[in-house]
């Protein structure tokens, strides 16, 4: 995904005559304005949105761009998401199809480059009408584990903690959050396995998602 947003940076830069910065600069650019959109993710718990990210890029390169320019690049950026290289995980598709006949499934989100807006486009694309609301820190003005953005769920619900089952991959945010909340934690470790130190771990750790079925079973 790096390259592919490289890329269109790139075509970018090329559409203003911007033609002294290398690709070698561009990927430092991005990563450097990742760990300080990632130490505010942590410290901060909240998700800086396309164009402020976009914001340190530029401000690394020391570079400006015209405002037309920098709206089409947010555009197109958040529509890589929708590119090839986003594909549904494994058994995910039919699991989310099974829960969703039974039980009200919400979708709570830490956004990144992509916007909830694209997010939630993305989602429905693939589990369409599966999903009863969705929940994104873009738009929210925070992100997990923040209080907040659990105790909306149960507000928008009118249901207690105990009677949710939370679902993320990471210990700091997805666990943690659920935990203090009361809510019940699954962590799945199929593509990533979180084995952050200092954070607790879920009350169950997967990596195939048809066990989610049984664990919510289980606790019915």
């Amino acid at each position: 995904m790096k390259h592919e947003r490289k890329d269109r940076i790139r075509a970018a830069f090329d559409r203003c005559g911007i033609t002294h910065i290398s690709d070698e600069q561009i990927y430092k650019a991005m990563e450097n304005s990742w760990l300080l959109w990632d130490d505010i993710w942590r410290k901060e718990q909240r998700t800086l949105p396309v164009a402020e990210f976009l914001g340190l890029v530029f401000g690394e390169l020391k570079i400006q761009l015209p405002e037309w320019v920098i709206d089409e690049l947010c555009h197109t950026l958040q529509e890589a998401v929708f590119t090839g290289n986003t594909v549904p995980t494994d058994h995910i598709v039919e699991v989310v199809a099974e829960l969703s006949r039974s039980y009200k499934l919400g979708i709570i989100s830490d956004t990144g480059v992509s916007s909830g807006k694209y997010l939630g486009r993305l989602i429905e694309r693939d589990h369409p009408g599966k999903f009863s609301f969705g929940l994104y820190s873009d738009e929210l003005g925070m992100s997990k584990p923040a209080p907040g953005v659990f105790q909306k769920v149960l507000d928008i619900n009118g249901c207690k903690a105990d009677e949710v089952v939370h679902v993320g991959d990471l210990k700091h945010t997805d666990v943690l959050g659920a935990k203090q909340a009361g809510m019940y934690s699954v962590r799945y470790s199929g593509v990533r396995d979180d084995i952050g130190e200092g954070f607790p771990e879920a009350d169950w750790v997967i990596t195939d998602y048809r066990d989610l079925t049984e664990i919510i079973r289980g606790i019915r």
